[in-house]
């Protein structure tokens, strides 16, 4: 499945379609790392605590009930998310952090950021959750808001 994906300036709205339908969403917090999303039906909410050793949950949109958990390695800029006692490696592929992927064996979503300046592009996932294609997502916006904290653009 291929979809396309965009987010606004500040990376508070990511907008997720299917050709030119909206499939999906994610909101996030401006300023906590905090977000809720849908994408085909499937609606998660994210909250992260934790400074030093942040870790995300993954809950239903009610908030009640956890659902997984995103572990971050800030220094590798990688990730691992723990859905439904299953793990998936949350990785960039390059320098560049123009794509990226979320792994699972045979499970898999690879993300590509297609223009330079604009913050958008398009996944290529097969046999995988919309709610781990959210995931990555959330997780590629968690990296770039540290890039831009550190570099101070914040």
């Amino acid at each position: 499945m291929t979809l396309q994906w965009t987010s606004t300036m500040s990376g508070n709205e990511t907008r997720i379609f299917r050709g030119k339908l909206i499939a999906g969403l994610i909101k996030r917090s401006t300023w906590k790392d905090d977000a809720q999303g849908e994408l085909n039906g499937y609606m998660i909410r994210f909250k992260t605590t934790g400074f030093w050793n942040p870790t995300t949950k993954i809950l239903d949109i009610e908030g009640t009930r956890e659902l997984g958990h995103i572990k971050y390695n800030s220094w590798k800029t990688t990730a691992v998310i723990t859905y439904e006692n299953q793990s998936y490696d949350w990785s960039f592929d390059s320098w560049m952090r123009k794509t990226w992927n979320v792994k699972n064996g045979e499970n898999h979503a690879r993300y590509s950021k297609t223009s330079f300046w604009k913050n958008k592009g398009e996944i290529e996932a097969e046999n995988i959750s919309p709610a781990i294609i959210l995931t990555g997502l959330f997780v590629y916006s968690y990296f770039q808001k540290m890039a831009a904290a550190a570099s101070g653009y914040a």
